[in-house]
């Protein structure tokens, strides 16, 4: 009987699995396994082993999975013993039998860096989030109209680091729009507005500047709280409030007034 293993928790109850049937994996309380902190979808992907080959598959296009580093297309792909199957920060093994020999731990790839040619900058890719976009708080800032204001991120999971597209202007990887998340691999150029970056991993180029982060995100953190706090302020006292509100600016004027004819009166009158 096949099975999946979650590695590194030998701990965890039912690990590894058995695949008598189909197993949906996630961490919603809905799924066959739940497996919580490990970054993963409420429902996010399946084994199938129904077939004459046993399936691994995406729970929707929405879900990034890799099997031994590739990104699994949302019809599936055939799982043979020992292929490592990647989502969120865990790792899964898919086993012949409980006593099967497990593949051995991954080694440390070389860094990854997405390089602005035209910029001269390479972009050191550090953060578990890197976010490109027009405001001021993005990882990497564009100065350009046509770039929405947080446009795209590109996020370290499944071993490796996977684009999501959010801006109105769209994003292009190798001039293909992007529709849903993708798994970057090395020499993807991706274009948002008017800039090219290309996905490398390895040394900086030659003749190209180290960049971590740009130095700002603080303070873009604290403008989206402050906005968000506004909005909520807004919403809680909602429509009747804000009725309230412009009507009492135009009473309050009209008091003032009434009171300086009536101090007027006094005088006059003695």
């Amino acid at each position: 009987m096949p099975f999946l293993e979650l590695e590194g928790s030998p701990e965890l109850a039912d690990n590894p699995r058995d695949l008598s049937e189909a197993l949906d994996v996630g961490s919603g309380s809905q799924v066959d396994w739940r497996i919580q902190r490990r970054d993963l979808a409420a429902r996010h992907f399946k084994v199938d082993p129904a077939g004459a080959i046993p399936i691994v598959l995406p729970a929707s296009n929405q879900n990034v999975i890799a099997l031994n580093g590739r990104q699994v297309p949302t019809g599936g792909a055939d799982l043979h013993p020992g292929d490592v199957i990647a989502a969120g920060s865990a790792r899964f093994v898919y086993l012949e039998s409980r006593d099967a020999e497990r593949p051995a731990p991954p080694e440390e790839p070389p860094p990854a860096l997405l390089v602005n040619a035209a910029a001269r900058k390479a972009y050191t890719m550090r953060n578990r989030v890197v976010q490109v976009g027009r405001e001021i708080g993005c990882s990497i800032v564009l100065k350009d109209p046509t770039v929405s204001r947080f446009h795209a991120d590109v996020r370290s999971e499944a071993g490796g680091y996977v684009l999501y597209s959010m801006g109105s202007g769209g994003t292009k990887i190798n001039g293909q729009t992007v529709t849903a998340p993708r798994m970057l691999v090395e020499g993807d150029e991706i274009a948002i507005g008017g800039t090219t970056f290309t996905f490398i991993r390895g040394a900086v180029p030659p003749g190209m500047s180290r960049v971590q982060f740009e130095d700002n995100a603080e303070e873009a953190v604290n403008r989206r709280q402050t906005m968000l706090a506004q909005r909520a302020v807004t919403a809680s006292h909602g429509p009747a409030y804000r009725s309230r509100r412009n009507w009492k600016t135009p009473l309050m004027l009209g008091g003032g007034l009434v009171a300086v004819l009536a101090a007027l009166y006094v005088v006059l009158v003695r």
